[in-house]
């Protein structure tokens, strides 16, 4: 028997030598399999080229763009949030609540941080000593994009494909327009979920045909624990394509699924408790088109030079198309479709069927509304559609090329480069000698590919160098994704960590990002200003940061963007004003020191100052804003006013959240506020007794204090939302975990 299952009579053109062993039976599909054989004679060399020519491609953007990888929300978030988790499980504690860092500062709502995550933690720590913000993000970004490789190639494997094939597999799903370009340079989060993807399904997999579910469980909990929400989607999806293909051991996969749900219910229980005071309150089903493909795009899935006209983040100011090749699969996969094997679909449909089922699943979804819940932009599942398709691909490929009407075949060929050339062309038809050149270089490759027969190693040869060929010639058109926010940050962290020194205190920035572009560049405006939350890396507590939940009251009064820009001149006037119950302005509830103003934004270089501030003289910085600065430094603490009849005696914080406050009254109910926002999972006590806890004026927090007591002692705590329950379904995610491990060692005994 041969060693791919799929046994076919090649044609004599493209005879591949195949050489006969014993082998075994799978049970996930009743078909057989290699063996595994002498550990000597185990290949290797394909999984190794594979790696070192992922590892070539993602370094080709970097020597013209070195900032490739720390772009719109890797700049304004990951790199931060990546940095403080790093920081703070060096000092011996997970972040949760980050209190310097405002609305951005709540990691244990916000999910998407990976903190829960070992293998982000790893990356994070492990690039952390990098003074280089850009290059520590690219070599971890690195990281991800190999084991997306890795994973993909031992799927294929799984699957039945050679170690040729099925490295030329694992070589193009990281290479994809999408993972890379979209979320190589913007989101993390979703590189890592499709990175972790192929693992996931190679596990089930190998639990289907008994192996301990630990192993389920392990890389289920990693998926799911990045915090993407698509994560839990995916996880299903995967268990139940296994379900469907296997027919066997179904409780044990679907209680390995529960324990991974059980063991990440700490991970988006938060989230979900949170959400009410931010922006994410409003979650709903809807369509208005924003990342929606349709199924004209899939037919430029072979088309280099693909720029979608989708609605897009870039669509409000006059670019409706996409900026980077985001329905861009691989170059080889339409235009080989006339020379492949379809009957094999046919006549072994059943073997594969939990690939149809993930296909299907995900492919509704991509087509389906622009929102669903929490769960938005649909483009960001074409990744999980090109993963069955790629492996479909590669399996009938891994079988040779029919030869047989060649010439017809040939045609078909170059009709699918020509269609999707014009359907390109037509998404943006200035750009036709893309078209011609990213045709005419896809027809040479298909050519020299059925020439060498796509089974043969050569083939595969081929398949890998045309990647990296295509990826060379798209780089050359887009350098960098300018569909997102290009926010050209300073990289060094020695570097803005002194020249960000000069602030002192709470910071309240009123800039926006869209204002005064020319100058976003390191040594202009980010001599003074920094937008995301940029400030937490240069050592600056700002109410500045970026969020991906938001909190409302705050926003609201600032004008505050998810990324901390401001996007209204009021929120400087709101910020002097006293808010209803309280003789003292904005700035002094959130303990402000240092006041940074966008003079394009609005003017205060003439205004006369506020009481106890004054206007720091410019220096030889940027000239872009204007510096406000107390007369006086505040005290330490996060009490910020005392209603009338309350006198403070001591006020310190306690661990990282913690805040103890001692004060006298005339025993009648009275206020404590603090420089704090209000997010749920705060507690008080006065006393030992509960106190009650509130929001205040632009979402701070306040402690309603007894009547009564004259002396009293407040405790303030915080802790996620939910946590008992997080505990115990920890608990019971571990039990059920190493319970069905413990069942599986009885059983074989």
């Amino acid at each position: 028997m041969v060693l791919n299952h799929w046994s076919v009579r090649p044609s004599a053109t493209f005879t591949l030598s195949r050489v006969s062993v014993t082998v075994s039976t799978d049970p996930v599909a009743g078909r057989d399999v290699e063996p595994a054989g002498p550990r000597h004679t185990r290949p290797v060399l394909a999984p190794l080229l594979m790696l070192v020519a992922v590892a070539v491609g993602a370094a080709l953007p970097l020597p013209r763009n070195h900032i490739f990888y720390f772009w719109d929300d890797s700049a304004g978030a990951a790199v931060p949030v990546w940095h403080r988790i790093a920081q703070s499980v060096l000092h011996g504690h997970l972040p949760l609540l980050n209190l310097d860092m405002w609305r951005g500062g709540n990691f244990a709502a916000e999910a998407a941080t990976g903190m829960w995550n070992p293998v982000m933690v790893a990356v994070a720590v492990a690039i952390y000593p990098i003074d280089n913000l850009a290059a520590g993000i690219a070599l971890g970004k690195a990281v991800f994009v190999l084991l997306m490789a890795g994973g993909t190639y031992l799927l294929a494997r799984d699957h039945g494909m050679r170690p040729p094939m099925a490295a030329a597999i694992g070589t193009a799903l990281p290479l994809t327009g999408y993972s890379f370009f979209m979320d190589g340079t913007a989101w993390v989060n979703a590189l890592t979920l499709t990175a972790f993807t192929p693992w996931l399904w190679w596990a089930a997999r190998l639990v289907a045909r008994g192996r301990s579910p630990l192993w389920l469980v392990l890389v289920g909990y990693l998926v799911v624990s990045i915090g993407n929400p698509y994560g839990l989607l995916v996880c299903a999806f995967v268990i139940l394509a296994v379900l469907v293909e296997a027919r066997r051991r179904v409780f044990v996969l679907l209680l390995s699924g529960v324990s991974v749900a059980l063991l990440n219910v700490m991970v988006y229980l938060p989230l979900l408790l949170t959400s009410s005071v931010g922006f994410r309150a409003a979650s709903q089903t809807l369509n208005d088109n924003f990342l929606k493909p349709n199924l004209t795009n899939l037919l430029e899935a072979s088309t280099p030079s693909t720029q979608p006209f989708l609605t897009n983040f870039g669509t409000n100011t006059g670019h409706p198309n996409l900026a980077v090749p985001v329905v861009y699969l691989a170059w080889f996969v339409l235009p080989t479709l006339p020379w492949l094997r379809w009957r094999l679909l046919r006549t072994h449909w059943r073997e594969h069927v939990g690939l149809y089922v993930f296909l299907g699943a995900f492919g509704l979804l991509m087509l389906g509304p622009s929102q669903i819940w929490m769960f938005r932009w649909p483009l960001r599942l074409i990744d999980f559609v090109w993963i069955p398709v790629l492996l479909l691909w590669g399996l009938l490929a891994d079988q040779g090329p029919l030869t047989d009407r060649w010439r017809l075949r040939a045609a078909l060929s170059a009709v699918a480069v020509v269609v999707g050339g014009y359907l390109a062309w037509g998404e943006r038809p200035g750009t036709w000698r893309w078209e011609v050149i990213g045709g005419l270089t896809v027809l040479s490759l298909v050519a020299l590919l059925v020439r060498t027969g796509l089974s043969t190693q050569v083939g595969a040869v081929v398949l890998v160098l045309g990647s990296l060929l295509v990826l060379g010639i798209q780089l050359a058109w887009f350098p960098g994704n300018y569909t997102v926010l290009n926010y050209q940050f300073p990289t060094s962290v020695s570097t803005s960590q002194a020249r960000f020194a000069k602030y002192q205190g709470t910071t309240v920035q009123l800039a926006n990002i869209t204002l005064d572009v020319p100058d976003r560049v390191p040594d202009r405006e980010y001599r003074d200003e920094l937008f995301g939350s940029m400030y937490s890396v240069a050592g600056v507590e700002s109410t500045t940061a970026y969020s991906g939940i938001g909190f409302t009251a705050l926003d609201a009064t600032l004008c505050q963007a998810y990324q901390g820009s401001v996007t209204c001149s009021r929120a400087w006037h709101r910020l002097w004003q006293d808010p209803a119950g309280y003789p003292v302005p904005l700035a002094d509830l959130l303990r402000a020191s240092t006041v940074v103003v966008q003079n394009s934004l609005v003017d205060t270089r003439h205004v006369v100052a506020p009481p106890g501030w004054h206007q720091v003289p410019a220096d030889d910085a940027s000239g872009l804003v204007t510096v406000w600065a107390r007369d006086t430094p505040l005290s330490a603490g996060r009490l910020s006013h005392a209603s009338a009849g309350v006198r403070v005696n001591g006020d310190a914080m306690v661990g990282q959240v913690g805040e103890q406050v001692a004060y006298q009254s005339s025993g009648a109910a009275g206020e404590l506020t603090f420089a704090r926002l209000a997010w749920p999972g705060y507690t008080a006590t006065v006393d030992g007794q509960q106190a009650t806890v509130r929001t205040g004026p632009s979402g701070l927090l306040v402690v309603e204090l007894p009547a009564g007591v004259r002396a009293g002692q407040v405790a303030l705590s915080w802790s996620p939302p939910g946590s008992p329950v997080s505990f115990v379904a920890l608990l019971l995610g571990a039990l059920l975990a190493f319970g069905l491990a413990l069942l599986e060692v009885v059983r074989r005994g």
